[in-house]
């Protein structure tokens, strides 16, 4: 297998990830699921392998909806992605019935139109009747739903209400058809749907909570065998030596935090340079080349950038100050440490800081221990840490 950093994964590609998968299925018997974690961890390939692999007579629909600036364009894609499933074999009497009421006709054209745009919201209900009534088991999975949110949000014609009604829709479809155990979803995206929820909270006074029923499940690292496995994979047809026995499989593992997006971009450097005999000190020019590059083929700015565009500026100045300094420190920082290091910066009581600290914790910046009954958080990611202190330290 040749390594394709970023590139889309499919089929025997997507290696491991069965107790994340099995984690989700499990939890779709009884409610819909939340996916989360940051860009490229893994989570599309997750979907398209369950997609590829369904079980409990599912029908998995991937779908993705990033790149959609109006809720109408998320229906009309809903539409054209179960037409080319042929899950509905075209049928669709429902939606048909209310595209006739608006248009006038009963061939659904065009969704442009300004009594389409108006009633995107029957549109999308009489889909769901007739996936309901198709008798069919349908999973709808979501992918890039924050970003096609946060779009929403600034888009003059949606705006903050929109896309409140968007949500407030969402959960109504999924209270109203679940019950049924014909239809269930998954929302997924790497900037987490509930930093959109804050804002929309925080700044436009939205009162809901669109996926309290939903289970959030967040990706991290793959386990150890199956990023052996990947390091496998990716140098059985390698025209340069690479063998496990003397450790490399082991210290590329740990150099990547066993992440397969890192995996394969170390494998691709080996290509690229033409090495024929690999060693840890190839491995450590391989990562430094993604700390150093500017343009960042290791998305490590996401990280940042998502601080910038995503958080209050108050909680942006403390978030970017505790990772400034704990790039620095080698062992895990005591909670009591960092409220001083704050302070010591900025005239600030101490519930922001904690506040803050959740909130990256959450993120999945940090990882956090209990020692002695005290708090203490480090980076979660190694080469994260790596990357702040070579970009930011």
């Amino acid at each position: 297998m040749k390594p394709n950093p970023g590139g889309t994964i499919t089929g025997e590609a997507i290696l491991n990830r069965e107790k994340e998968i099995e984690s989700i299925w499990r939890t779709l018997q009884n409610q819909s699921v939340v996916v989360t974690s940051e860009r490229r961890v893994g989570k599309t390939s997750i979907l398209r392998k369950m997609e590829e692999n369904p079980k409990d007579g599912w029908t998995p629909i991937l779908y993705l909806v990033e790149g959609k600036e109006h809720p109408v364009e998320f229906v009309e894609g809903l539409y054209e992605i179960l037409i080319e499933e042929k899950l509905l074999e075209n049928k669709f009497p429902k939606l048909k019935k209310f595209y006739t009421k608006y248009v006038g006709g009963e061939q659904i054209g065009s969704w442009k139109l300004p009594q389409i745009k108006k009633n995107w919201k029957p549109l999308l209900d009489s889909i769901m009747q007739d996936i309901i009534e198709s008798g069919q088991k349908v999973l709808l999975m979501f992918d890039g739903l924050p970003l096609m949110l946060a779009k929403f949000i600034k888009a003059g014609e949606i705006g903050p209400l929109g896309t409140m009604g968007f949500l407030d829709t969402l959960r109504e479809l999924r209270n109203k058809y679940e019950a049924s155990k014909n239809v269930s979803f998954i929302f997924c995206g790497s900037i987490g749907i509930h930093l959109i929820i804050k804002d929309l909270k925080r700044n436009h006074g939205y009162n809901s909570d669109p996926v309290n029923n939903m289970k959030i499940i967040s990706i991290s690292s793959m386990d150890d065998e199956g990023a052996k496995k990947l390091c496998q994979k990716l140098s059985d047809d390698a025209p340069f030596q690479l063998k496990e026995d003397n450790g490399i499989f082991e210290y590329i593992c740990q150099e990547t935090d066993r992440l397969p997006f890192y995996i394969h971009h170390v494998f691709n450097y080996f290509y690229e340079t033409g090495e024929k005999v690999i060693t840890k000190k190839h491995v450590d020019e391989a990562i430094d080349f993604l700390l150093n590059d500017s343009n960042d083929e290791g998305f490590f700015r996401h990280y940042l950038d998502r601080i910038k565009t995503y958080y209050d500026p108050v909680v942006q100045k403390i978030a970017l100050l505790i990772l400034d300094s704990a790039c620095q420190k080698d062992d895990y920082w005591e909670e009591d440490d960092i409220i001083n290091i704050v302070k010591s910066h900025m005239e600030i009581d101490s519930e922001p800081v904690k506040e803050t600290l959740d909130l990256i914790w959450s993120d999945q910046y940090l990882v956090r221990n209990i020692r002695n009954n005290r708090r203490a958080y480090r980076f979660r990611y190694a080469i994260l840490k790596k990357w702040w202190k070579v970009n930011r330290g």
